[in-house]
């Protein structure tokens, strides 16, 4: 008997308790006073699961007038030249976007009975409307203040906001002027806290700002990349390369990953249809010059090369590759050279040795001029090349700087 009249009491107590909240907020928001502590009494309230369908509608509304209430008396003492709360400010615009939001999902579902009553949106859309503009300041405010998580919130509501039920019929995506920079600032918050979905997300409509288009291209693909999507990554280079050829980010990335993959014949496809673009870019050369030394074709190598030290003759990896093609051109020679010392091609073949090592030893030598402090860069090949022409005295010098490195 106790029990049952306990669960009665209950059953009348619940409904009373959030009727006894939903009250006094009406009678605060009314005053004036305890917005903040009225809010939180309503979202407690709204998270009970015994508080009915429609109640937690009227708790989302009225949390929604308290921040209305906070925003307007912000607002208020800006309009007075009094001291005012500047981030308060701003999220309570925020926060009226998220419970408007909140109200019109809850409003499509039945309540108990089974019924769906929608009420508050055309009062949501005039809200919204209202405190847009100042949602996307509060986005450049707190991408000012360098609190680029908080930017992003405010920009990605302010964007997002567009595509929303309520504001369907504004068209909003179609006419909002600040949309791409929206974007454009939504992008780089989110870059500053390695945020990559937010940055996929908006990259697109960024770029239409025209306000550093290639840097954000090349954010979206080191966004692809730190989720190890590689596909997504080597689209996004393309793309990179094909709009803003002349920011060799996108080539130099391309050229890497084909190189790593060991797709040696798309990475040269890549460089050769740069080169035709602009010949006088040495980069292209020397990166072309680097695939065929790695595809062994070292002859071909001297000859690019020599085509990249006539666009810039102080490019000292230029220098390198000719240095180091032409030692495994040397290496590869003696390996097949005539060893009989009776038979007169073994001369002639000595001949050409010496001369492959001397087409080796120029450029190698320009590398340490250039590059003094990198000796472990050019002492071994020198080193190599000082020994077969018999420089005694350069070459206990490398000897010398090798065993130093040791």
């Amino acid at each position: 008997m106790k029990k049952t009249i306990i669960t009665l009491l209950l059953i009348v107590t619940l409904p009373a308790i959030a009727a006894n909240v939903i009250k006094q907020a009406k009678d605060n928001i009314k005053k004036g006073t305890k917005l903040e502590e009225t809010e939180k009494n309503l979202l407690a309230e709204l998270a009970k699961s015994e508080t009915k369908h429609d109640d937690k509608i009227e708790c989302l509304r009225l949390a929604l007038e308290c921040n209305v209430k906070m925003n307007d008396a912000e607002n208020m003492k800006l309009y007075l030249h009094q001291k005012s709360d500047t981030a308060k400010f701003f999220n309570t615009i925020l926060t009226i976007f998220k419970r408007v939001e909140q109200i019109d999902s809850l409003e499509q579902l039945p309540n108990e009975k089974g019924k769906i009553k929608i009420k508050n949106r055309k009062k949501g859309r005039d809200l919204m409307l209202h405190y847009r503009s100042n949602l996307f300041k509060g986005g450049q405010y707190n991408y000012r203040k360098q609190m680029y998580p908080t930017a992003f919130d405010y920009l990605d509501e302010y964007i997002s906001s567009t595509a929303h039920p309520i504001l369907e019929k504004d068209k909003l995506q179609e006419t909002d002027t600040l949309l791409p920079r929206a974007a454009y600032l939504a992008v780089t918050s989110a870059n500053n806290f390695n945020n990559y979905d937010g940055i996929i997300r908006y990259a697109k409509l960024a770029i239409d700002a025209n306000l550093k288009n290639h840097l954000i291209q090349e954010l979206l693909c080191e966004a692809w990349l730190a989720k190890n999507d590689t596909t997504k990554h080597v689209e996004s280079l393309w793309e990179g390369i094909n709009k803003y050829p002349s920011h060799q980010y996108f080539f130099t990335h391309l050229v890497d990953y084909y190189v790593a993959t060991k797709q040696l014949d798309y990475g040269l496809s890549v460089v050769d249809s740069m080169i035709a673009q602009n010949n006088r870019n040495p980069l292209y050369w020397y990166a072309k010059s680097l695939i065929l030394l790695k595809q062994n074709k070292d002859r071909e190598v001297i000859n690019i090369c020599d085509s990249c030290l006539a666009c810039d003759s102080n490019y000292v990896d230029a220098y390198y590759n000719k240095g180091i093609a032409s030692l495994n051109l040397a290496v590869i020679y003696t390996e097949q050279a005539c060893t009989d010392l009776n038979d007169p091609k073994c001369k002639r073949d000595q001949e050409i040795i010496r001369s492959l090592y001397n087409l080796a030893k120029l450029p190698m030598e320009k590398v340490r001029e250039m590059q003094p402090d990198q000796v472990s860069r050019w002492a071994a090949p020198l080193y190599r090349i000082y020994l077969h022409l018999n420089m005694g005295e350069e070459f206990d010098e490398m000897d010398r700087l090798l065993n130093q490195q040791q």
